[in-house]
């Protein structure tokens, strides 16, 4: 199995591509540039199948992308959080009012394939097992996904301060959150953050940004 990182078009925020080599397929976390040319270029290049697209929460900085995608793959599934697919219309329309000068932008997700309703449910993906947390605190909405126990982590856990808008963000819920993280993997777990540089979940804990909690 292999990570590509990608940075994505809007807050320089990340992107992964899990590949299994194996059976030439891959999963995406995150996608929010809003072609996902670079994406598609990679997908192509190897000559691989998309099976899941995985978001992390409902922000558009992770998943611009999404209809490029879908529109290039059709058998591709979406996964999120229900709560992320309550809420992706609304966020991403207040939040393209700070990046895009058209007040008659709009970008719409279709529902998700998949809603994750209960802590830890797994997915199966050719004998690897992805594993995803509910972990509410900078949106409500917000999930982990662990696949192989290398942890995608969206913006709840990042190599800078935890952000929250006050839009349903809760700094008391986050804290939770991280202690739950904090107890399931060990220091060594490698972190693959919204924005930022892969760290340790130990790096993370003895920084400054988790005694934010």
């Amino acid at each position: 199995m292999e990570i590509v990182q990608f940075e994505n078009q809007l807050a320089k925020s990340n992107c992964f591509i899990i590949v299994d080599w194996n059976s030439r397929s891959c999963v995406i976390i995150d996608p929010a540039s809003r072609d996902s040319e670079k994406e598609i270029a990679f997908i192509e290049e190897h000559a691989l199948s998309l099976d899941y697209i995985i978001l992390t929460h409902a922000h558009a900085d992770h998943c611009w992308g999404v209809n490029s995608l879908r529109n290039a793959y059709s058998n591709v599934q979406l996964v999120c959080s229900e709560a992320c697919n309550q809420k992706m219309k609304k966020e991403m329309n207040l939040f393209f009012r700070l990046y895009i000068d058209d007040p008659e932008y709009k970008y719409e997700v279709a529902p998700a394939d998949i809603q994750i309703e209960k802590d830890n449910e797994l997915l199966v993906w050719h004998g690897n097992e992805i594993r995803l947390v509910l972990t509410p605190g900078h949106s409500p909405d917000s999930l982990c996904i662990d696949i192989d126990g290398r942890l995608f982590t969206g913006d709840t856990i990042m190599p800078y301060p935890p952000y929250f808008n006050g839009r349903g963000s809760s700094k008391e819920e986050w804290a939770k959150s991280v202690k739950r993280i904090e107890e399931m993997y060990e220091s060594n777990t490698e972190i693959y953050p919204g924005h930022g540089d892969v760290i340790t979940l130990g790096e993370w804990i003895n920084s400054e940004y988790s005694k934010t909690k």
